[in-house]
């Protein structure tokens, strides 16, 4: 590996005038300088083009613009066709992912660049491996509304194993580096992949190593227009969601397009999967099809738990009534 490696960064960007400039002000103020962003807008109809193009004139060997015209339609798909383009168009040691309306910390990349350097060692370049880290939570002021993402939700990153990741997401995107065996086993990411992070946690867990920072290394911002957001888990906000009829609904929706998110990478991976995560993966797609008990008795047996006792109680009354 390169003393200095070339680290590549990644933005898929709509409608982001309000908050963008200071991302890209915080990527320019990281203490590690080997970079260069690579953004693609989707269409936005606001000041957002305007604004990156300013930044694109003013540091053209840091900042590329991808303006192809092409309509994505979506954070996913767009990242998606970042990632095609990273792998055919560009020379690179490992890629990050920026949201527009974020704040990296700035030892974000240089703190995870350092774990990444140690898996690699740990494991071998040849293996797919994905960092992550955790996260501030703050409002659209900055003010930190949680010290640690992972605490406010309620997610423990120790659960990374093939079956857990299944049930459950623990990456979050923007905190996220992956190194080129992972981009490549990871691409295409089907259309029924859930989210990007989750489809690359997905695989990396089954064909390689995910690895973790605990200091936060991003400012998450929450606003009116976040697509996900972060959600504060706790006994009472658990509570008010059981009696949400929207809430049980989403949550029912969620088991049932991660079966399908698990159905695509059946078809993709069936001939490169072990014997044991093969076996995992054919459990978790039956699912639906099975009566209740037998349905506990597999998650049971494959431990598919999420984190928490909360979420997990919540799953097993789902596995019984759905």
């Amino acid at each position: 590996m390169p003393k200095n490696p070339h680290v590549l960064i990644l933005m898929a960007t709509y409608n982001g005038e309000q908050f963008i400039s200071d991302q890209i002000e915080s990527i320019l103020n990281q203490t590690y300088k080997n970079w260069k962003l690579v953004i693609h807008d989707d269409g936005s109809t606001d000041n957002t083009l305007d604004i990156i193009n300013k930044y694109v004139e003013k540091y053209k060997d840091k900042i590329i613009l991808i303006d192809d015209g092409i309509k994505c339609g979506g954070a996913k798909e767009n990242f998606s066709h970042l990632i095609k383009i990273a792998k055919n168009s560009f020379d690179f040691d490992y890629i990050m992912f920026a949201d527009q309306d974020d704040v990296w910390l700035p030892e974000k990349i240089e703190i995870t660049l350092n774990k990444m350097v140690d898996v690699k060692y740990k494991v071998g370049e040849d293996k797919p491996i994905l960092i992550h880290t955790d996260l501030k939570v703050v409002d659209e002021r900055l003010n930190v509304m949680a010290e640690s993402f992972w605490k406010y939700q309620k997610i423990n990153p120790q659960h990374n194993t093939f079956n857990r990741v299944l049930v459950q997401n623990i990456v979050t995107g923007c905190t996220t580096m992956i190194n080129k065996s992972a981009l490549y086993i990871c691409f295409p990411i089907p259309e029924k992949a859930i989210l990007h992070d989750w489809w690359m946690a997905l695989v990396v867990s089954a064909f390689g190593k995910i690895d973790y920072v605990s200091k936060p290394t991003v400012l998450y911002r929450q606003h009116a227009n976040n697509d996900i957001g972060a959600k504060k888990w706790d006994v009472r906000s658990a509570v008010k969601r059981v009696f949400k009829k929207n809430e049980l609904k989403r949550f029912k929706n969620n088991f049932v397009e991660s079966i399908k998110q698990g159905e695509a990478m059946l078809r993709q991976y069936n001939n490169s999967l072990s014997f044991k995560n093969r076996e995992i993966l054919k459990a978790y797609v039956s699912l639906l099809e099975l009566n209740p008990l037998v349905r506990c008795y597999l998650v049971y047996k494959y431990k598919f738990y999420k984190s928490g006792i909360l979420r997990n109680i919540g799953s097993i009354i789902l596995t019984l009534f759905i």
